[in-house]
């Protein structure tokens, strides 16, 4: 059954829930609805297709952005500003219709690379634009950091060939890389050549592979839970609740952030929040490490919840999601934690995912155990 959008309110829930599921990374929700709100607004209806409308034969390509959700020093943004934006927003849709020539097909639809409050939308818009739809699934079931945390990459397969566009209209089409690392070193190396962000069109596969990797129904659960936050927000319901009660997960600390840190490197922003409070463990300070999403958190100094499960951060009393670009001391919140995908608790799936692949010396166990 599609997921259809037609108006601004359904915009905003699925945008919400996709930047919930974005667990502090994904993009700016602001921005995910900037390219969506046009659409609905003329009239036009958003269709989010069933995954099992792509056949076996079929073609599907996986639209997303690169770069670092750092917000840009006052240099970068002059440096940015000295050339005409005339891709802006057009990246991944000029990408498709690259990729399509220089591989000799059509593609029958898009797939979401992860969940995120601007990486979900905008290959909805690109679909838009480009006249075909986006299924309702994704390679993650969440946000991620780096190329090789998605399903298409555990299962192994190609990257490549892949467009890569910025928002001044540079374009490149790599048709071979070695391997995940270096696509996503080229991928990122040129969006720190734009000052920002990279348009990246890639992983074309066929539809039996797409079936294989395809994570089925998340734009769906993720049009579900803002639609949660919105009704809770109204009601005066804690969303907290009401997201757990029905989706499933814990709410692991309530609090205040006490604590910020960060820094702009490699393309992604690092750093940590602490946060003052209590939990569902007897604790008062909870940390939360971040490689632009959450991975790795703390009890009062001990190791506890870790990447590939969820952790995300939300407004005590509205549900907003949080993102580590907006966070900031003072604010009150409460932090929900969601097991992850199961192909990620595999032996692969840790290897892409797990803490130690962040450099952390700790195993990974799942947060049924830990809670």
């Amino acid at each position: 059954m599609a997921l259809i959008l037609k108006t601004r309110t359904d915009v905003e829930d699925l945008t919400t829930g996709c930047t919930f599921f974005g667990t502090g990374g994904g993009g700016s929700k602001q921005l995910g609805l900037n390219m969506l709100y046009p659409h609905v607004e003329k009239g036009q209806t958003i269709e989010i297709v069933d995954v099992n409308t792509v056949r076996n034969s079929d073609w599907v390509a996986c639209p997303y952005y690169s770069g670092t959700i750092a917000p840009p020093t006052p240099e970068i943004e002059a440096l940015r500003k000295r050339y005409p934006w005339d891709y802006f927003e057009k990246e991944l849709s000029s990408g498709l219709a690259a990729l399509e020539d220089f591989m000799g097909v059509k593609f029958k639809a898009v797939a979401p690379f992860e969940l995120g409050g601007v990486n979900t939308p905008a290959p909805i818009d690109a679909a838009v634009k480009h006249g075909i739809p986006c299924v309702d699934g994704d390679y993650s079931g969440r946000a991620v950091p780096e190329i090789c945390q998605n399903t298409v990459c555990v299962k192994g397969f190609s990257m490549a060939p892949m467009a890569l566009i910025d928002w001044f209209g540079n374009k490149s089409i790599v048709q071979n890389v070695i391997n995940y690392e270096m696509g996503e070193r080229i991928s990122k190396a040129l969006s720190e050549v734009a000052w920002g962000r990279l348009g990246n069109v890639a992983f074309p596969v066929k539809g039996a592979d797409f079936h294989d990797a395809i994570i089925k129904g998340t734009l769906t659960k993720s049009y579900n839970v803002g639609k949660m936050i919105r009704e809770s927000r109204e009601s005066g319901d804690d969303p907290a609740d009401k997201i757990v009660e029905n989706v499933g997960g814990w709410i692991l600390f309530r609090g205040k952030v006490t604590g910020r840190t960060w820094e702009n490197r490699e393309g992604y922003m690092w750093g940590e929040t602490e946060i003052t409070g209590s939990g569902i463990k007897s604790s008062k300070k909870f940390k939360v490490w971040f490689k632009n999403e959450n991975h790795m958190t703390w009890l009062d100094e001990k190791p506890w919840i870790t990447s590939p499960d969820i952790i995300e951060i939300i407004n005590a009393k509205s549900g907003e999601p949080i993102t580590n670009t907006d966070i900031k001391k003072g604010d009150k919140v409460s932090v929900i934690g969601m097991k992850a995908e199961p192909i990620f608790r595999g032996a692969e799936g840790l290897k892409a995912l797990g803490p130690r692949h962040f450099g952390f010396d700790v195993e990974y166990r799942p947060i049924e155990k830990i809670v």
